[in-house]
């Protein structure tokens, strides 16, 4: 009884061990799918410098990643937060850590140190005895072989051969090399226009068709989903033609649901100038981003097309 206690006490340790496991990875697979990777960028313009800063950061700030340059400085960083924690600073600090260590290492080595023993000497000394010599080396080299032979003197009779007569080997040989050359065109023409029919007769195909539209459908969705959420800022601009101007601020008012109230462009006529600040915020989900690739590979279409350009 004693020993089934004990086996079932190991057993509950290990069931407990492995459902902890499986819920930390159930949390992470979780986080994952429903924590959102937020995003945000702000930079500015003016009349001497420039500059700016991009963050991507997840699971509420825990780990995140941020780059930015500054003209003025002319400097451009980044950093690596993992729970609060920055890594380069960290690994930087565990570097020097190592080279203190090995340095005290090498110095500890360098007092202890001796001097060769007689020993050692002996035994280079035979090392030294026992390798083969010059002269000896230059003996023991092959002889040349009968086929390099036969080859060297094909090679010196025709640099010995008069000049007239390898310009008519030369002619002699040209009309073939054209007939060759006209053969392999021909080939490569009749290649290229097959293909060409194949690739037409693929694109117009209705699997091509029914899949590229499921493609571009799913990637009109996820652009939309990552789509800053949030826009600040104002720009200022201009030109020296006033033309140009006004087609560039009809061009950006097509645009204006996706940037809003809170964004203002100004233009100027009588000078060329572009000055301003821009702030910009979003996030993207990881279950969108699931759904909509399940929803591409499940397509018998897309597997199709798949499978056409792996071949």
């Amino acid at each position: 009884m004693a020993v089934l206690h004990i086996v079932f006490m190991i057993l509950k340790v290990i069931g407990i061990l492995l459902l902890i496991l499986l819920g930390i990875l159930l949390l992470g697979v979780l986080a994952l799918l429903f924590c959102p990777v937020r995003y945000q960028a702000r930079g500015y313009r003016d009349k001497e410098q420039y500059g700016g800063k991009a963050g991507v950061s997840w699971l509420f700030h825990l780990i995140g990643l941020t780059v930015w340059y500054d003209s003025k400085e002319e400097k451009s960083d980044y950093e690596i937060r993992i729970f609060g924690i920055p890594v380069r600073k960290l690994f930087k600090a565990l570097k020097q850590r190592k080279r203190k260590k090995t340095g005290e290492k090498r110095g500890k080595k360098i007092l202890f140190s001796q001097t060769p023993s007689s020993n050692e000497v002996i035994r280079t000394e035979e090392k030294k005895a026992l390798e083969p010599s010059e002269a000896e080396t230059e003996e023991g080299s092959p002889e040349v072989g009968p086929e390099r032979q036969n080859t060297e003197k094909r090679a010196m009779a025709r640099k010995k051969e008069p000049a007239f007569l390898k310009k008519i080997r030369e002619i002699l040989r040209f009309p073939g090399k054209i007939m060759k050359a006209l053969k392999n065109f021909r080939l490569t023409v009749k290649d290229i226009c097959d293909k060409i029919k194949k690739i037409k007769k693929f694109l117009e195909n209705e699997k091509f068709k029914r899949g590229m539209n499921l493609i571009l459908q799913e990637g009109k969705k996820l652009l939309i989903h990552v789509l800053p959420q949030k826009t600040e800022g104002y720009i200022k601009f201009g030109t020296e033609d006033p033309c140009l101007t006004g087609e560039i601020l009809g061009a950006a008012s097509i645009f204006y649901p996706l940037y809003g109230e809170n964004f203002s462009i100004e233009p100027c006529f009588d000078q060329t100038v572009l000055e301003g600040t821009v702030f910009l915020k979003g996030r993207m989900y990881g279950v969108m981003l699931l759904i909509s690739a399940v929803k591409i590979f499940r397509s018998r279409d897309v597997r199709y097309i798949i499978r056409h350009f792996r071949q």
